[in-house]
């Protein structure tokens, strides 16, 4: 997959402006039973009879995934990833931890249970959970209006906005746009939350799934209004010191040195090249992606702090292990009562169906996916499967647990976050299916076989798109007629100057955070490639530029970062 995916752009129509872009080509994914970005989903619905043979006690369970390391050892060169680190629980007690591969190519230092990632979008499941700490200490109702405690919150639709709740929020049917555009990554929570009264593109409330990072932000901001703390501060408090996940971290800051940090979704550095030598001491893995010329690059961690409680989390599996035996054991862990059960039970329930997501159905039973308060639901084998993925640039994470079966997985990588998550849901799989004495099954096989097939996808788009570009045209204006200040509809500046080899370049101010250079592709389009981020996906994203009825620039459209009105 690696290499056909090391060139994923978005294909151009004869009329010059994108047609074909990334998501299309995810959304071809999901149409071959891959996983969305952000969350993943496995079916629900009516699970077949279960039939197999449940591990009877711990001692068998271990010996049913005897092999796992040995298995991950044979798999990893066809999954292409620097490292990971998997975690295994069943009936409360931890069956497999360990380490696979580098934190960082081109160094020795193996990774290991305790190694730190990123762990994106499975941050989701601890926003909820923070949320419903507030619920067991009455304090907040999944039910009450946002605005109950948020007074200034607004969206363009005041009914809506009077009758959105915290579960809606979490939930992903709040209708809220999904999307964190760089504008809205360089700006504080609350600015960001504020912007959302700007968009024309609220869907209608309740009314099906739509994945929202900025909900999630806003659900962050509801916990610091509620507690007079920040929401890291309350994670610390109320999840990771009663669970004894010492190690992890509400955010890449509590890890790093701000210079070593991006500052923004999709950002650099302002240090520049980071690596694991500036951290020293530190046990942390460094992502991994690909640069424009298709060779290995290491990331650098980012930031999400604008939306802090939809992503921004740091653990290694030795800790995420304690959070799915809490969630397993009902709310305990030990002695300690970290959650009501009821709370955790109403975390997994369903609240709004995900209509044509049952994304890995190599691996599912079919039927209808789900989404609960901050996980995705579904069934695997006839059991309830309560799940999510997560994706930072360069860390794909994953955690799956089956409630009844009391068994949960977690997988940490360090390579690029489009293809690892075949091998987060193959581990996932053959340990799930090991431990229910389901039938053997060529988890490895049937994954490289969709691998085989998506790539044959991904190389048709590919070459639509260039059988498609125009040869021979040119820019309506001179580079320098393009250079200026666009403003975004929520308000963010974005900023278009000449290179230093004279071609047109774009940011957004703040070191840190989004930037790139663009290449001319035809007309007034040009291909974009991003500075941070992972070139395998991003790398050939297109920015088209609109002239006005004057003959001048008037607009930018940068796909799914939005589009931009030029201001100067």
């Amino acid at each position: 997959m690696a290499r056909a995916a090391r060139r994923l752009a978005g294909a151009v129509c004869a009329q010059g402006r994108p047609r074909v872009g990334v998501r299309t080509l995810l959304a071809l994914a999901a149409a071959l039973n891959l996983a969305s970005i952000s969350a993943a989903v496995w079916s629900i619905g009516a699970p077949p009879p279960v039939t197999a043979q449940v591990a009877g006690n711990v001692d068998q369970a271990r010996a049913r995934i005897a092999d796992l390391a040995d298995y991950i050892e044979r798999s990893m060169p066809d999954w292409d990833l620097p490292g990971l680190a998997v975690g295994v629980v069943y009936r409360d007690e931890v069956i497999f931890l360990g380490g696979f591969g580098v934190k960082e190519l081109g160094r020795d230092d193996p990774i290991d249970a305790e190694t730190l990632f990123q762990i994106g979008s499975v941050s989701k499941s601890f926003a909820a959970g923070a949320v419903g700490a507030l619920v067991d200490d009455g304090l907040v109702d999944w039910d009450d209006p946002v605005v109950e405690h948020l007074p200034w919150f607004r969206v363009k639709d005041p009914w809506i906005t009077r009758g959105m709740t915290i579960r809606d929020i979490l939930s992903h049917r709040s209708g809220m746009p999904g999307g964190a555009y760089p504008v809205l990554a360089v700006m504080d929570a609350r600015e960001a939350a504020v912007r959302l009264r700007l968009p024309d593109n609220q869907a209608p409330l309740r009314q099906g799934y739509r994945y929202s990072n900025q909900g999630y932000g806003v659900a962050g901001l509801v916990v610091e209004a509620v507690t007079g703390m920040t929401w890291g501060e309350w994670v610390h408090e109320r999840i990771f010191t009663p669970l004894g996940m010492h190690r992890s971290a509400a955010s890449p800051y509590e890890v790093w040195d701000d210079r070593f940090v991006a500052t923004a979704f999709l950002g650099t550095a302002p240090a520049g090249t980071v690596s694991i030598a500036d951290a020293p001491g530190l046990n942390i893995a460094m992502p991994h992606g690909f640069a424009r010329d298709g060779s290995r690059r290491v990331l650098s961690w980012q930031s999400y702090d604008s939306m802090q409680a939809a992503g921004s989390v740091v653990s290694s599996v030795a800790d995420l292990v304690k959070w799915i035996r809490m969630h397993l054991g009902g709310g305990r862990l030990d002695s300690e009562v970290v959650m009501q059960e009821a709370t955790v039970a109403e975390m997994h329930a369903p609240q709004v169906h995900m209509e044509g997501s049952a994304a890995a159905a190599p691996l599912a039973d079919g039927g209808r996916a789900a989404y609960g308060l901050g996980w995705s639901l579904n069934s695997f084998e006839g059991h309830r499967y309560v799940s999510h993925s997560g994706g930072i640039f360069g860390f794909p994470a994953y955690l799956g647990m089956l409630p009844e079966a009391e068994a949960g997985v977690t997988v940490l990588a360090n390579g690029s976050m489009w293809t690892p998550y075949y091998p987060h849901r193959e581990i996932a799989a053959w340990v799930f299916a090991r431990l229910l004495g389901a039938p053997e099954r060529d988890w490895h096989g049937e994954i490289m076989a969709r691998t085989r097939e998506i790539e044959a996808q991904v190389e048709a788009a590919l070459a639509a798109q260039d059988a498609a570009r125009i040869p021979g045209t040119a820019p309506s204006l001179p580079l320098e007629r393009y250079t200026g200040s666009y403003e975004h509809e929520h308000g963010g500046q974005a900023h278009v100057e000449l290179n230093d080899e004279g071609g047109l370049r774009v940011h957004f101010g703040q070191p840190g955070s989004f930037s790139g250079d663009m290449e001319h592709w035809h007309h007034d389009v040009f291909r974009l490639y991003y500075d941070g981020g992972d070139g395998q996906a991003y790398g050939s994203s297109f920015v088209t530029f609109t002239l006005g009825p004057q003959g001048s620039v008037s607009r930018m459209d940068m796909g799914f970062m939005g589009r931009y009105r030029r201001t100067g």
